[in-house]
């Protein structure tokens, strides 16, 4: 079992202070308490301070898009995380959330406006940023207790200049509970209405009181939230994996078409299992490995040549949505669906004014949670193979490999996500040995020709179990600032200082040691010297606990993240125009961020979950900013804002200096009052974001889905180029041209890596406007347009957008030509096996400076009231996005592509850009009559196109169904002081839509509903 490691002593130090500060913490609130007995109203006021400048402002007159929502309604649908409530905000595009069985952000709740990417918005807390918890720089939500939020406000139109550079799609502030007396608890239940299978409960309290005769306030707010896991296999749409895996239990058999076998050897031995000669064939499909000794054909997709003489049982472990068309295995009974999760968390705050109204104000977090992630078992190999001497840190050696000139990005001596074996190897089958001894060519990146050369394989570990993740995440955060007014001059200041720390411990279950195991298969007695029974990879053979425990890598994981920030400026009137008074904002910022990766023994050749080196970097912003309100007339404002930001990095690890730089970002922002109801609007906002510590250091393995054109079913490859692409398909390798059909889901093999010499990403946001204002008739609306355009964005280039301009989809390759440089990144293994080697001298693909990104829509706010008298009254709000483009050009010799409209499949886009639906759509609508609230949420999702048939025009590909789904629920007032609330989210139980290619389970699960019909109970005591 594993043990994790023991933690420092630093570690256990912050945990007894975090421990003793919510000891007194809920002392002093208890002893403030009793101050008062009743609650505070919990309703908001009509006004707020706005998002987006240090100049107050109000709701629906600010410059830019804001969306402002209430803590009615964030937890009015029974949500345990801000992410599931935000994220059905139209300006919020879902991306890998908790409902993805492998999210990048390991399960962590991420706010990603526009499709941007989670890195390039700032989420903020009081206008204050919050503790960071990843490399991106990104904020886990999940660390701001739900309780203690008043409201949040969305800002779409960028805010570089007010709140920091990297502001480049916006801003998302949690405003807290300001004044809060009494107390406030809250529980709620949810389950799944048709299986009872999907339990989550969130359990919270919120105590506060005023002391020093109203002079100060103390609150605490404390929460719990448990979510409970779902497998795949529990739901129907997810049981079977809507893609295959070229990683077979039973292990398969690869071979190179420089010494490939030959047919009639394979069809002599079919013959022996009563298949006629070219029932299959070499060229179109792989072998695999029967426990009896005998070989299996897996067929080929979509093609007469189905699965022959396969001898296991066909149970939940086979695709039966594919047998006996083709075989493949079916990991997704065992993924997770819905990943668990555990939450405990407290929020306190505190104000306290003196008698010279200099006021101090200070906040105290700690959140802990745990939450997990289970894949399939482990493929061997997912990294790559080299001679002794020219192997990278991640990859294993054999001298099996030739080394060539050792030059690392030369395919030739590079054995990618495969496993080599000697022709020795005493575990050989009689009859893969007799089709291995028909070889007569020779493989140049193998020792040998002929028979006596070695050959390759692939296999997937059921002994050693799942894939599993563990994540215990440890974020902490303190505020102190203090302001009040300079003097009698009429000016006011606010100076504040912040010290926040992530910890992320992660303990991962069932990587295999890909060295270990070469090992073993090298041996001549196959290992059996060195663990019981040694490594039998030739169908799914039992492994004993001794080879298990020597194969296995259970390692522990430890992040840590610093964040330092001390802020401060100046507010106050400069001097009087003709249309009001002239106010100014100057202040200065710095924050330092420091990161640190331990990855234990998950560095190295490590087959499973993505090796890691470790890391250790720095940087620091140093920032000084200015605003300006200008009344210019009556009824006419012009707001000016800039932001100079001296930025600097080390990367500590490698003792690399990466210089220092300034960047200046700038807004200016116009309001008209036309007429009394009627305000237009408009903004231009210049944000400059530099690359973060992942985009700077990080790499990794990856495997997205990809389209084959080399597939015989493709438009193009049966169209008038039909001939070029065959020609372009054959000397890459492609066995079987004209006959091999790629099998769903089909997966390629890259590894990425960091990028010291990234240049910032500069972004230009344009909006204009008008609002609409009629008190009398209860009636606020507002309409905007909006451009964001990110030069210089940094991306790691679209590996199907590399595929598809080698295969001259976009007019840049019409000789078809494989000297073409994305050509060249192409290599391929027999069977399905596709790779992309990067420019970097170890094959490795850097995040580059792209060529941009350009996204514009429009955004439309009504909110209606109408009172009906002894009958109640009636609240209406409408939310409406739509996408007019979002484009993308990934490097400047690359096609600028719009993905708006398009739904995403693995691997593209879930970190910039997601699923692109052109129309989202929510509704509210609620009806209060006395004691009884009803309430109505109507949500859509407008239908989509495949992201797959923009990336490769003319291919077809099913896309996704517009869908719409209602939440429904009714609160009771049973007294004063107490309340009950009842309600159904997706009241029909719709299903999520099916498309392929797809992200996982057939649909992309971060914005469909997976659980299905949920009924929830809440109930609210307020004292």
């Amino acid at each position: 079992m594993f043990t994790k490691k023991p933690q420092t002593e630093k570690s256990e130090q912050r945990k007894n202070l975090l421990k003793s500060a919510t000891i007194l913490a809920a002392a002093a609130a208890a002893t403030m308490g009793g101050a008062q007995a009743y609650a505070q109203d919990a309703e908001e006021e009509d006004t707020i301070v706005v998002t987006g400048t240090r100049i107050q402002r109000q709701d629906y007159v600010s410059t830019s898009p804001i969306t402002t929502v209430q803590q009615e309604q964030i937890v009015g649908n029974a949500d345990i995380t801000l992410e599931t409530y935000l994220n059905t905000l139209p300006s919020v595009n879902p991306a890998g959330t908790s409902t993805s069985n492998n999210p990048g952000n390991g399960g962590q709740s991420n706010i990603d406006l526009r499709g941007l990417g989670a890195n390039r918005n700032l989420v903020l807390i009081d206008g204050r940023r919050a503790m960071v918890s990843a490399s991106n720089q990104t904020v886990d939500i999940n660390t701001i207790p739900q309780a203690m939020i008043a409201s949040a406000e969305v800002i779409t139109g960028g805010a570089g200049a007010v709140y920091g550079a990297d502001a480049v799609a916006g801003a998302v502030n949690f405003r807290l509970r300001d004044d809060f007396e009494g107390l406030d608890f809250r529980g709620t239940y949810s389950n799944s209405t048709e299986f009872w299978d999907s339990e989550e409960y969130n359990l919270s309290g919120v105590v506060g009181a005023n002391f020093a005769d109203g002079r100060g306030n103390f609150s605490l707010g404390l929460e719990r939230s448990v979510r409970q896991s779902l497998i795949k296999s529990q739901r129907d749409f997810s049981a079977l994996a809507t893609a295959t895996t070229s990683f077979l239990p039973e292990g398969n058999f690869f071979f190179s078409n420089t010494n490939a076998p030959t047919e009639a050897a394979l069809d002599a031995i079919f013959a022996g299992y009563g298949s006629a000669a070219g029932a299959q064939t070499l060229g179109s499909g792989t072998l695999g490995f029967n426990l009896d000794g005998t070989l299996f054909y897996r067929g080929v997709f979509n093609n007469p040549l189905d699965v022959v003489n396969y001898r296991y049982p066909i149970d939940t472990s086979v695709n039966t949505a594919l047998y006996p068309d083709v075989y493949s295995y079916n990991f997704d009974a065992v993924n997770i669906l819905v990943l668990p999760f555990e939450r405990t968390s407290f929020l306190g705050r505190f104000n306290y004014e003196f008698e010279n109204d200099i006021s101090v104000y200070g906040r105290v977090g700690w959140a802990e949670y745990t939450s997990s992630t289970a894949l399939a078992p482990t493929p061997i190999s997912t990294v790559n193979g080299r001679a002794p001497g020219c192997a990278g840190p991640n990859e294993y050696t054999s001298p099996l490999i030739v080394a060539g000139a050792c030059t690392p990005a030369n395919s030739v001596n590079r054995i990618s996500s495969l496993l080599v074996v000697p022709v020795t190897n005493p575990f050989i089958p009689v009859d893969l040995a007799t089709l291995l001894a028909s070889r007569g060519g020779d493989n140049p990146a193998l020792v040998g020709v002929g028979a006596n050369e070695a050959f390759t394989i692939r296999q997937r570990t059921l002994a050693l179990g799942l894939r599993e993740s563990e994540y215990e995440n440890t974020v902490v955060q303190f505020l102190f600032g203090f302001n009040g007014p300079v003097g009698n001059s009429g000016w006011d200041f606010d100076a504040s200082m912040f010290h926040g720390i992530t910890e992320i411990d992660q303990a991962q279950f069932g990587n295999v040691d890909t060295q270990r195991l070469q090992g073993l298969l090298e041996a001549a007695d196959g290992g059996a010297s060195i663990c019981a029974g040694g490594f039998n990879p030739f169908g799914r053979q039992p492994v004993s606990a001794a080879c298990a425990a020597y194969l296995e890598v259970q390692t522990g994981l430890t992040t840590e993240f610093i964040l330092d920030v001390a802020n401060g400026y100046v507010s106050g009137p400069l001097f009087e125009l003709p249309g009001g008074t002239v106010q100014a904002v100057f202040g200065g910022e710095y924050r330092g961020f420091q990161y640190q990766l331990d990855p234990g023994s998950a560095g190295g050749p490590i087959s499973g979950f993505n090796a890691q080196n470790p890391a250790q970097a720095e940087n620091s912003f140093l920032d000084v900013f200015t605003e300006v309100l200008v009344p210019v007339v009556d009824g006419v404002e012009a707001t000016f804002g800039a932001r100079w930001s001296r930025s600097e990095f080390t990367d500590v690890q490698n003792a690399v200096d990466g210089g220092s730089r300034v960047d200046p970002t700038y807004k200016a922002e116009l309001t008209w009052q036309v007429v009394d109801p009627l305000m237009l609007r408009a903004s231009y906002q210049r944000a400059v974001r530099a690359p973060n510590f992942g985009e700077l250091f990080d790499g990794g393995g990856s495997a997205p889905q990809y389209f084959e054109p080399c597939s015989a079913d493709g438009v193009a490859f049966s169209g008038p180029n039909a001939a070029q692409i065959a020609a372009l398909c054959t000397a890459q390798g492609v066995a079987g041209v004209g006959t091999y059909v790629q099998t769903p889901g089909t997966q390629l093999s890259l590894t990425t890596a960091g990028n010291t010499s990234l240049r910032p990403e500069s972004a230009d946001t344009y909006s204009i406007g008008a609002v609409f204002r009629a008190p009398n008739l209860d009636l606020t609306a507002s309409i905007d347009y909006y451009n964001i355009k990110i030069d210089d964005v940094i991306v790691a280039p679209s590996p199907n957008v590399v595929i598809a301009d080698c295969f001259n989809y976009y007019g840049n390759n019409p000789t078809y030509s494989n000297a073409n440089p994305n050509c060249a990144a192409i290599f391929r293994a027999g069977g399905d096996a596709l790779f992309l080697s990067g420019p970097n001298p170890d094959g490795t693909y850097p995040g580059i400076n792209g060529g941009g990104v350009d996204v514009s829509g429009i955004d439309v706010q009504v909110d209606y009231g109408h009172d009906l008298g002894a009958a109640g009254a009636l609240r209406f709000n409408a939310l409406l996005s739509h996408y007019l483009e979002w484009k993308q050009q990934d490097s400047p010799d690359l096609p600028e592509i719009d993905y708006a409209g398009t739904v995403t499949f693995f691997g593209e886009g879930l970190g910039l850009g997601g699923s692109i639906p052109e129309w989202r759509f929510t509704f509210n609508s609620s009806w209060e009559l006395g004691a009884l609230t009803f309430n109505l949420r109507n949500r859509y999702i407008s239908e989509m196109d495949n992201r797959a048939s923009v990336i490769f025009p003319g291919e077809e590909f099913t896309g996704a169904d517009a869908i719409w789904y209602h939440d429904v629920a009714a609160t009771w007032d049973v007294t004063e002081n107490a309340s009950l609330r009842l309600g159904v989210n997706n009241v029909a139980d719709e299903q999520p839509p099916q498309y392929a290619p797809n992200v996982q389970s057939g649909t992309d699960p971060s914005l469909y509903d997976v659980v299905g019909r949920r009924v929830f109970a809440q109930i609210n005591l307020r004292y």
